[in-house]
């Protein structure tokens, strides 16, 4: 069938049928039917092989080249990828493979639809088209994702390479005009060279998603390139996620509680429940390390649930010792909080254990309110009219807009220690401590500073009028079962007698 002769070949052995049966001994001849028959076939046979080759190019060319954004397609990218390496590795010359991701396009298409958003990827990729060098081959790997290849020449290095990904990133971020909307959307950008960190297509591509992936984290719109230590440090965040899951599963994750206290009598005034994890095989290992590899493969969340849950568990066990128990406060990520079940959740916990909800503090980033401000405002809401108190952590390092403070039920404004760090030695800090503290206090919300380390620090917050402290100047962070044995809490159970 792959012969486009065979009509030819069709028509010369039907008549050739005809001619051997000619000399048959019958009693007419038949070649006059085999030549009709043979003119026939050949015919349709051409016509159906017309066809056939014109359906095979059609699909050959769907295969190679993406119908939405006319640049190859992701099976064909991978193609001219495998090839341009083994042109390199023949020339001795350097690829650059180039993944582009675009920001937020999820937000565009649940905006505006998949159609709008379909025309807009199209849109991109005239403008890839555009702006790369014409030695260069574009493709589209699916979704928001774009694949950008570049041989180098001798004289050409990674600054050639900058040039082009801050250009294709400022070109892709213009507007675009799409049925009568104006629509804006950044690109990130991860680049991986051959031979260096990649000797075939799979692994460039991997360790280009690799440096795409640290784009976004480094906050979009920007460029990356792989190194070596990224792959390490891409193994060992997946090794943490995989030991994570098995830690949650078994029960060997710990709960401590560090003292909230009154920086004017010293006295404790609540706590806050701190993750701890020393794992089998990769020892101790910081939350400030696992929890953002949690907030990123979605293990925050049952997580977060056994977090709740454990402090309960610990409430009610000290409550039976007859502990006097001073409000615990729990850090929420965005991903709870944007969960419709988060609330009816914590509600039958605390129905379950029987505790009060005034013996519950919240803590939420900044971040969450700029992402889903109306429905998180109605959480918190909810959640303030049960008793619970609530409070901005980490104030400072993020979006900070004062209408968070006066529109929302908000109890306390959390400094972060990273002000109070160099509130000493760095006058900057000090004044942006000062005017936090002053502003909470104008719209009738406490501060609380955390990081306390050193009695110079405890002197200039006493200064400005911060209301609570924390930090090992006060009380390292204890186990459940050392608490009822602190000082602070044993004064705190004095005081209540």
């Amino acid at each position: 069938m792959k012969n486009k002769n065979t009509h030819y070949i069709v028509f010369f052995i039907v008549f050739a049928c005809g001619v051997v049966a000619n000399f048959m001994p019958w009693e007419w001849s038949p070649l006059w039917v085999f030549s009709v028959l043979a003119l026939v076939l050949s015919f349709y046979t051409k016509k159906f092989l017309s066809k056939y080759y014109s359906v095979l190019d059609s699909v050959k060319k769907r295969i190679e080249i993406d119908e939405l954004t006319g640049l190859y397609s992701r099976y064909q990218i991978q193609q001219e990828l495998s090839q341009l390496i083994l042109n390199c590795h023949a020339q001795d010359k350097k690829l650059a493979a180039l993944v582009l991701d675009l920001d937020h396009f999820k937000t565009i298409n649940d905006a505006f639809g998949h159609e709008i958003g379909d025309k807009l990827l199209a849109s991109v990729a005239q403008r890839l088209v555009f702006v790369c060098p014409p030695q260069a081959v574009a493709g589209y790997l699916g979704g928001d994702t774009f694949l950008v290849l570049l041989a180098l020449n001798s004289d050409q290095g990674k600054s050639d390479l900058v040039t082009l990904s801050k250009s294709i990133i400022d070109h892709v971020s213009q507007s675009y005009l799409v049925d009568a909307l104006t629509l804006n959307i950044g690109c990130s950008i991860g680049v991986a060279m051959y031979p260096e960190f990649g000797l075939d297509a799979a692994a460039l591509m991997k360790n280009a998603d690799m440096a795409v992936y640290r784009a976004k984290s480094a906050g979009r719109a920007t460029y990356y390139f792989y190194d070596g230590e990224m792959g390490k440090q891409f193994a060992r965040n997946v090794r943490i996620e995989t030991r994570l899951r098995q830690a949650l599963q078994n029960e060997r994750l710990e709960l401590h509680f560090q003292p909230k206290v009154d920086l004017i009598t010293e006295h404790c005034v609540g706590m806050e429940a701190l993750l701890r994890w020393n794992d089998e095989e990769l020892g101790r290992v910081s939350p400030a390390e696992f929890i953002p590899i949690a907030e990123q493969t979605g293990v925050i969340l049952p997580l977060g649930e056994w977090v709740f849950e454990q402090t309960f568990r610990h409430i009610l066990e000290w409550q039976k010792q007859g502990i006097t128990v001073p409000p615990i406060a729990i850090n929420c990520s965005a991903a709870q909080l944007k969960r419709v079940d988060f609330l009816p959740k914590l509600l039958m916990l605390l129905d379950k254990y029987k505790i009060d909800p005034s013996l519950l503090e919240i803590e939420v980033t900044e971040s969450i309110l700029i992402e889903d401000a109306k429905s998180c405002a109605e959480l918190l809401r909810q959640m303030s009219h049960l008793g619970i108190k609530l409070a901005i952590d980490d104030f400072g390092t993020g979006y900070s807009s004062l209408s968070y403070l006066k529109d929302l039920p908000f109890h306390y404004v959390k400094i972060d220690q990273v002000f109070i760090r160099n509130i000493v030695d760095d006058k900057s800090h000090a004044a942006l401590t000062n005017a936090i503290i002053s502003l909470s206090h104008s719209l009738n919300l406490k501060v609380i500073a955390e990081g306390i380390t050193s009695l110079e620090q405890l002197t200039l917050l006493r200064e400005y009028g911060c209301d609570i402290g924390q930090g090992y100047l006060f009380s390292k962070a204890l186990g459940a079962d050392s608490l009822a044995s602190d000082p602070m809490i044993v004064a705190l159970n004095e005081q209540a007698l």
